[in-house]
């Protein structure tokens, strides 16, 4: 796998993880921010950027893994994590099964499912479209090596995730659920997401899309700034009344 760290190695671990189709040029708009007051750790996810494919089906939980081996290799303590889209997915499942490794989790734009309950149906036929196609060039003799991988992260979105809403309840440590107001997912699953982690944040970004890290760092990076810097707390309307 390939990374680049930035920092202060005596900072608290920040690590970030892009979307499909993504890599670490994705952050560039919260790089520079982040690492004055965090040791930044990003990598290029399997089948991304500098990173090898490998030899096996790209499945959530299998880049789950990989990160979590990169966790180990780096020594990393007291890490909080900031995923973006299917970085959201993977830091979920991170926070699933190794909650004693993770600080915080910020996950932008995650999903737990690839059909209609959780998408739209014209992102879900764009993707099979574009996969046909895809599957087809190959049938007629294109292998290049860019066609290949990038019809294993469209089969990725396709297939997956399968994420059971209630493994959430085994997620402990605190997490800010974050998705524009206009998302690629749609708002009752995001919600379902947010209602059933335990200590878990909502942050609805206005006039803002799926990828808000890029169209609006400043607010983006300022919730994400603002969740990470301050103790976890989860008023309730009522008790305040």
């Amino acid at each position: 796998m390939y990374y680049e760290v930035y920092g202060n190695s005596n900072k608290p671990s920040l690590l970030l993880i892009h979307g499909n189709g993504g890599d670490i040029y994705s952050w560039r708009c919260q790089i520079e921010h982040f690492k004055r007051n965090y040791r930044v750790i990003i990598v290029d996810s399997r089948a991304h950027g500098k990173t090898e494919n490998g030899d096996k089906e790209l499945t959530y939980e299998l880049m789950a893994e990989d990160y979590n081996s990169m966790v180990n290799h780096l020594n990393l303590k007291s890490t909080s994590i900031l995923g973006q889209s299917d970085g959201a997915i993977i830091g979920i499942l991170l926070a699933i099964k190794y909650p004693d490794k993770f600080e915080k989790l910020i996950a932008m734009g995650p999903n737990l499912r690839a059909d209609t309950t959780a998408t739209y149906s014209w992102l879900i036929d764009l993707t099979r479209n574009d996969l046909a196609k895809m599957v087809k060039q190959i049938e007629e003799g294109n292998n290049s090596p860019e066609l290949l991988r990038k019809k294993m992260h469209y089969e990725l979105m396709d297939k997956y995730p399968n994420i059971p809403t209630e493994e959430l309840t085994k997620i402990s440590i605190p997490v800010l659920i974050m998705s524009g107001d206009d998302d690629l997912f749609r708002p009752e699953h995001i919600l379902e997401i947010y209602r059933t982690i335990p200590k878990a944040n909502l942050a609805v970004l206005p006039g803002a899309t799926h990828f808000a890290l890029g169209e609006d760092s400043e607010m983006f990076n300022y919730m994400v700034d603002h969740f990470l810097s301050n103790p976890f707390k989860r008023p309730t309307s009522r008790a305040v009344i």
